[in-house]
């Protein structure tokens, strides 16, 4: 999967939908073209009667801050999961423990849409602890459930693959088709194959009855683009062909796109969509985004390991293997990609050759037949699911890249798929469709003293959508007279009010469906959860007091535990600070017990500098065990700056980003640094050759001067010299794909 291939980068905030085709336009004004020429007109009084008017039917008083208490309810509610699972596991029930991992990590996936969620402390610090935990609970077990995930079922594989036995897994020559990508086998791959056809068979199974919807488009696909048609196996490997998957590592979609790394290709995002979701659009980014690691590398194993874990990595493997053989530099790479292509080979192997491996029976599903509509509104998709006559579930299928109840407000000429042969119908019955079922605009003008809350408050809609929809974000100062765009239904109350009735019946039906799988989770299980605090065994209490400035993550790091085992000890939920004078229970290792009772009483400044002193050490345990052919390992402490640790090291700041591909000097406490540690200057030149030789493309290491020509796009310019569109953004400082003509770039050879 994508997921460690590039450094997400956030979109940015000034960009504005183009309305023909739907493409990101670089956009000063947070206006949308589409409303230029309603700029400077007033609020209709009416819309403002509505509004105020519905604060009084709906009794309900609107928080200034109402995305964050959204993101606060969903974190707690995934803690309440995350809880549940724990008490599950220590009472013994893995069946509801495996169940309340997941829907944590459902929760969590959906506070993700969330605008500039990535820079929330709590999410990052939830979303650690419940994978770090589900981890722990899935090497404890013998066996997964289905209710798990293809991620858990990958760790599971990790966990297990060596200790497979393949005694009597024997591959005859003539079970092994012609491909284009060799499916060598060997102890690893036969490893796999026995792992899908024992403890991972009926995820197998289910995969092989999605490729049925799925494999037709993206066959079509992978030869409109050139590449070989076996490739699309990968896409089980990566999300069991799931176009909805979200991996532990944040990575989305069939093909497994970060965003950064997705929008190179064309693949754009935001709270309304996900392209990444797309089954077509993602499996033809996916197909480019591999011709373009194949012409760099000329080994599709070498395209696996460098899709799975990044470029970078394929670099270090050659650099520590001494070879450009996958096999031969296999246990030089992590964990995941080194089972990553014995995994692709063995799901390939037996989706070609189902029977031949005991899956003879398997079923598959019908293929996806569908055609395309445009869509110009804002509509409720139940609505829209009316006009086709299908249900809900089945135009969400169609359409896995709709993330909200929607289709997206401010686009114009959007592409729905509905069932095959339904077109007709559906634009008769959608141009019956009343205005009043469809939303609508209204323009608001910022005045004297009013922000970006108090407008959401208003209207009664999230900042997030304000900020979506204007393109904008929460630091952007709001001038006055500036105009901002209002998602509303109508210019009528009742239709504002069906609006909020249609959007709550949604959101408890899919609550609904929820707790009912929840409950069939729990059916064979005659333990109840409690949701009381949870108090872990072979650990020793303590009860700290809170003082004044002290926060949750200050009191975590001192006693070295996670802030949400402080909340699950305590339950205090999300969206509640702490307090001066509040008793919190503390659980420490029982041998520790006597060092960690003494932090109560020392100053803050002595605390922090206790935390200082073993983080240091740690580093210095770090690169003792990395020394060997002048490299060390240098884990990145709270406050380090590049410049620190170039003047630490005595080494060049550019020299740090080219070893850790770094795209800017922004650096994130807790993620590891590789650094040449050689003082003889003679030495460094010497052994910085070696690496740049190493990592880069076969061929001469010169520069050459491209001048734009009018027309020419990144990925064509990439593809002239064989080297990929992030290369060469990184080696011109490049932030975005916008390129005109006569500009010169830099191109490495």
């Amino acid at each position: 999967m994508c997921c460690f291939v590039f450094l997400q980068i956030a979109f940015s905030k000034y960009q504005q939908i183009d309305e023909n085709n739907g493409k990101i336009a670089s956009q000063n004004n947070s206006i949308p073209s589409l409303y230029k020429e309603e700029s400077t007109a007033s609020v209709d009084t009416a819309q403002l009667k509505a509004a105020s008017l519905l604060d009084t039917l709906t009794n309900n008083s609107a928080s200034d801050d109402t995305d964050e208490i959204s993101v606060a309810e969903l974190l707690e509610t995934a803690r309440t999961h995350y809880l549940s699972a724990l008490q599950a596991q220590s009472e013994g029930d893995s069946a509801t423990s495996a169940s309340e991992f997941e829907f944590a990590i459902q929760q969590l996936n959906e506070a993700s849409y969330y605008p500039e969620i990535e820079e929330n402390e709590d999410f990052n610090e939830l979303t650690k602890s419940v994978i770090e935990d589900y981890e722990k609970y899935i090497a404890s077990i013998d066996s997964l459930g289905p209710q798990s995930s293809v991620f858990a079922l990958r760790e599971k594989l990790n966990l297990e693959i060596e200790k497979v036995d393949i005694t009597n897994i024997s591959i005859p020559p003539s079970l092994i088709p012609p491909t284009s990508v060799p499916l060598d086998i060997n102890e690893y791959s036969k490893r796999a194959i026995a792992f899908f056809m024992g403890k991972g068979r009926s995820y197998m199974e289910n995969w092989i009855y999605r490729s049925g919807k799925y494999f037709p488009v993206m066959k079509r696909i992978f030869k409109e683009e050139g590449l070989p048609e076996e490739l699309i196996y990968l896409a089980m490997a990566e999300s069991g062909l799931n176009p909805t998957a979200r991996s532990w590592a944040k990575a989305v979609g069939m093909w497994q796109f970060m965003k950064y790394t997705g929008s190179l290709y064309g693949l754009h995002s935001n709270y309304w969509y996900d392209e990444r979701r797309d089954f077509e659009k993602a499996t033809r980014a996916a197909a480019r985004h591999m011709k373009d690691l194949y012409q760099q590398y000329n080994n599709w194993h070498l395209v696996f390991v460098a899709y799975n874990a990044g470029a970078g990595w394929v670099n270090r493997g050659i650099r520590r293997s001494g070879s450009t053989d996958y096999w031969e530099m296999r246990k030089k790479l992590p964990r995941e990609t080194r089972n990553y292509v014995p995994q692709y080979i063995a799901v390939t192997l037996m989706a070609m050759r189902p029977e031949a491996f005991g899956f003879d029976g398997s079923q598959t599903a019908d293929s996806l037949s569908f055609d395309y509509v445009t869509v110009d509104d804002c509509v409720d998709l139940g609505l829209l699911a009316d006009c086709v006559g299908t249900s809900l579930d089945t135009l969400k299928e169609l359409n896995p890249e709709l993330t909200q109840w929607c289709t997206p407000p401010n686009y114009k000429g959007y592409q729905l798929r509905v069932p095959a042969g339904r077109k007709d119908i559906f634009a008769e019955n959608y141009a019956n469709i009343p205005d009043d079922k469809k939303m609508d605009f209204a323009t608001h003008v910022i005045r004297r003293g009013e922000t970006l809350s108090a407008v959401a408050q208003k209207y009664r809609v999230t900042v997030a959508i304000l900020q979506d929809v204007n393109k904008i974000s929460r630091r952007t100062k709001l001038r006055v007279g500036n105009t901002l765009i209002i998602p509303v239904q109508s210019k009528s109350v009742a239709a504002i009010v069906d609006a909020q009735r249609k959007k709550q019946e949604y959101e408890e039906q899919q609550a609904e469906k929820r707790r009912q799988t929840f409950l069939a989770s729990r059916k064979n299980s005659k333990k109840q959860v409690s949701m009381q605090k949870y108090e872990p065994s072979g650990r020793a209490k303590i009860t700290y007091m809170v003082k004044k400035n002290e926060t949750l993550g200050h009191i975590a790091e001192w006693f070295g535990v996670r802030a949400s085992h402080i909340r699950n000890w305590n339950n205090l939920p999300y969206g509640r600070p702490i307090r001066v004078g509040q008793r919190l229970t503390i659980w420490v290792p029982e041998e520790k017990y006597s060092s960690y009772k003494k932090i109560a009483s020392l100053s803050f400044s002595e605390k922090q500098k206790s935390v200082q002193e073993k983080l240091s050490q740690r580093n210095i345990t770090q690169e003792s065990e990395f020394q060997g052919s002048n490299w060390i390992q240098h884990q990145i402490r709270r406050g380090e700056t590049l410049e620190k640790i170039a003047e630490k090291y005595n080494v060049a700041i550019a020299d740090l980003k080219q070893w850790n591909k770094l795209r800017s000097s922004r650096i994130q406490a807790g993620a590891v640094l590789e650094i040449l540690n050689v003082s003889d200057n003679n030495q460094r030149s010497e052994a910085v050759a070696i690496f740049s030789k190493k990592n880069n493309s076969p061929g001469n290491s010169k520069i050459v001067t491209h001048i734009v020509r009018k027309g020419e796009t990144l990925e064509k310019i990439a593809n002239k010299y064989s080297v990929t569109i992030e290369e060469v953004k990184r080696w011109n400082n490049l932030h975005g794909s916008r390129i005109s003509a006569g500009q010169k770039l830099k191109i490495e050879g």
